[in-house]
């Protein structure tokens, strides 16, 4: 027995529908949705299924039903808690509103139920009068975190480098100023465990392009000298030295070389090994987005969405001509992680730009620091001219 759907203008605690069914059985082969199906298959018994007959595992109708009302508190809600009465409309309300007929036949929840019978049986045993709104109609949770990433790299790449959290100034339309944004990751990066541990003694990739005989030793292939660190990294800007490595050797040769660097015709690559365990935030580790009827689980799809979006945007290619403007907002969030007392990181792993497949490592190491808390590995360096 399913119990869910509030009247129109009922009060929350007002009386519920009852969905009564009549014992019937439904297999995994008839819905589009991955996880209802991952559900019945992994939750049902083998009977035959009512509508197609065969022995397969099965869950209730009822079973179902109860799923596929996750996925519509997920999605919509009753105009009367969020709307304007509107006395010119269609149902009364502004926005725009549709009744459980128009949810159900226009499939939008994207269930794509493929038995006919399965479909009436579904509709028939919902006998829902309730009216709808999409809850994203006039914005999402998700487009609010998007709007407030843009506001924060264009304030930080065309207005103020250096005192963009002050709020009066930078404030949006939605009244966010800029740094909010900061906290945000922070936030999610707690919540979603973004963390890895590289053990001790791990090997770490380092390459180097260089004029000849440039490269000589450890000292040569560890973090520049701040004195020294004259270009432009992803993340970190000229001045402040950091240590990029990776766990493969070709992923850090494939970052490094630029054949048109013509003054700098040789490569020289080296092994490091942490001397401690170093704690990185990973953000390569991002989980799967939850389906809509997962019910533990589908309130974080908006902020796994943005922070989707936000991992492929930090590593997405750019031309060497816009690097010192687009760098800016992933230099300043790695700061913020590097100086963040909570997060307590030696570094960040990313997706690489030039191989989705493939990890970077960038640990917050300067040229002293990188010489004190990774050994070199003097067998380990090659040096080649590339062609």
């Amino acid at each position: 027995m399913t119990k869910r759907f509030i009247k129109p203008g009922d009060d929350v605690d007002g009386p519920l529908y009852s969905i009564q069914t009549d014992g019937e059985m439904v297999c995994a082969s008839h819905t589009k949705s991955d996880y209802i199906n991952h559900w019945i298959r992994t939750q049902g018994e083998k009977v035959n299924c009512t509508y197609c007959n065969k022995l397969r595992n099965c869950i209730e109708l009822s079973d179902l039903l109860d799923l596929i009302v996750v996925g519509i508190d997920c999605l919509f809600e009753d105009p009367a808690n969020s709307r304007y009465l509107n006395k010119d409309s269609e149902y009364g309300f502004d926005g725009n509103v549709f009744d459980f007929y128009e949810l159900w036949h226009e499939d939008r929840l994207g269930l794509e139920i493929n038995n006919d019978k399965l479909f009436e049986d579904a509709f028939k045993y919902f006998n829902c009068d309730q009216l709808f709104v999409d809850k994203d109609e006039f914005g999402s949770e998700l487009e609010y975190f998007e709007d407030v990433w843009a506001h924060f790299t264009s304030i930080v790449k065309y207005k103020a480098r250096y005192v963009f959290h002050r709020e009066e100034e930078f404030q949006n339309h939605q009244f966010t100023d800029p740094v909010t944004i900061l906290f945000s990751i922070e936030k999610s990066i707690k919540n979603f465990n973004l963390f890895k541990t590289i053990p001790a003694n791990s090997i770490l990739y380092r390459c180097r392009q260089h004029e000849k005989n440039a490269v000589k030793n450890g000292a040569d292939m560890a973090s520049p000298p701040s004195d020294c660190q004259k270009v432009n990294g992803r993340m970190s800007p000229a001045g402040i030295s950091m240590f990029y490595c990776s766990q493969k050797k070709a992923l850090t040769i494939q970052e490094v070389v630029r054949k048109s660097r013509k003054d700098k015709p040789y490569y020289s690559t080296a092994i490091f090994r942490n001397n401690k365990s170093l704690n990185l935030v990973d953000l390569s580790i991002i989980p799967e987005i939850p389906s809509i009827y997962d019910s533990d689980k589908n309130h974080t799809i908006a902020k796994l969405l943005f922070l989707k979006g936000f991992s492929n945007d930090i590593s997405k290619s750019i031309n060497d001509s816009d690097e010192i403007i687009e760098y800016i907002p992933t230099q300043i969030v790695t700061e913020y992680i590097k100086y963040n007392k909570e997060l307590k990181a030696d570094g960040i792993i990313y997706n690489s730009s030039k191989n989705d497949k493939m990890k970077n490592i960038v640990l917050f190491f300067d040229h002293e620091q990188s010489t004190e808390n990774l050994t070199f590995s003097e067998r380990s360096l090659r040096t080649n001219k590339w062609k």
